[in-house]
């Protein structure tokens, strides 16, 4: 419910800013620029499950595991080619892993894990996103615009226990991983507030596709942007990087993954 909630409001924001955007005067623009680049740490917090390929058995990476936030980080390169055209490039690489004395029994991959042993779950995201974005409108207090990329992506998650497996006294490892290039599309816009100044601006965007019976992506930010120097903007926000469902099959595993939290850092541009 919380999540309809901040996509509702995120789509309200977005269509206001482009209402202001379209009716907005020609003038110089604010947001002139060839070549950004955008780096910020990332406090995600983890949600989800993974399942075995076959349906054979899963976990749930908060139930079982108890995963907390943790520290990584994000980037996009954006060369803006000409006035309304851009090439992207991002980057989220996520790392993370939980050790846990399991309070049931899980099965992954054709492994047993029973209650009471000692459980180590590492879970791996790479992802990278070459793209487009087109700007349809652009004025100098900012753009509505439309973003295509295709996301790369490369996850994993691997467990591996020592103490009791299959009732003895064991070491046992089970992973399962997949690479994904889905495709997806949406929107993006950054709005100037203040009149005739680049001092301050808030942007955001949302990305997804529904990929009928293989799955679905969805990926959302927003953030307020405060300029510090003539090419140094500090970024603080808020980013829900990914929220992933792979049904899976008989050659691959399924995957349900939300990665969400706040965000800080800086964009630079020339």
């Amino acid at each position: 419910m919380a999540f309809r909630k901040i996509m509702l409001i995120l789509a309200v924001v977005i269509f206001t800013l482009a209402a202001s955007l379209a009716y907005a005067a020609e003038k110089e623009d604010l947001d002139a620029y060839k070549l950004r680049i955008e780096a910020a740490w990332w406090l995600s917090h983890p949600s989800g499950s993974f399942r075995g390929e076959n349906s054979s058995g899963e976990f749930d990476i908060n139930r079982d595991f108890g995963f907390g936030d943790y520290s990584t980080f994000t980037g996009l390169f954006d060369w803006r080619f000409k006035r309304k055209h851009h090439l992207l490039f991002g980057v989220a690489p996520i790392i993370s892993d939980k050790t846990s004395t399991i309070e049931r029994t899980i099965e992954y991959e054709g492994q047993t894990f029973n209650i009471g042993a000692s459980v180590n779950a590492n879970i791996k995201s790479l992802a990278f996103a070459p793209g487009y974005q087109y700007d349809i409108i652009r004025r100098n207090q900012g753009y509505l615009a439309f973003v295509a990329q295709v996301n790369l992506l490369k996850t994993s998650a691997t467990l591996k226990a020592t103490g009791t497996l299959d009732n003895e006294s064991a070491t046992g490892t089970a992973s399962g991983s997949i690479f994904a290039p889905l495709p997806v599309v949406g929107t993006r816009v950054r709005w100037y507030p203040i009149p005739d100044s680049n001092r301050f601006a808030l942007d955001g965007g949302v990305q997804g596709m529904y990929f009928f019976g293989y799955g679905d992506f969805l990926s959302a930010n927003g953030a307020a942007i405060i300029k510090l120097k003539s090419r140094l903007n500090l970024r603080l926000g808020y980013q829900m990087g990914t929220r992933l469902t792979i049904h899976g099959s008989d050659n691959t595993i399924g995957i349900r993954l939300m990665q969400k939290g706040p965000v800080a850092g800086i964009e630079m541009s020339w």
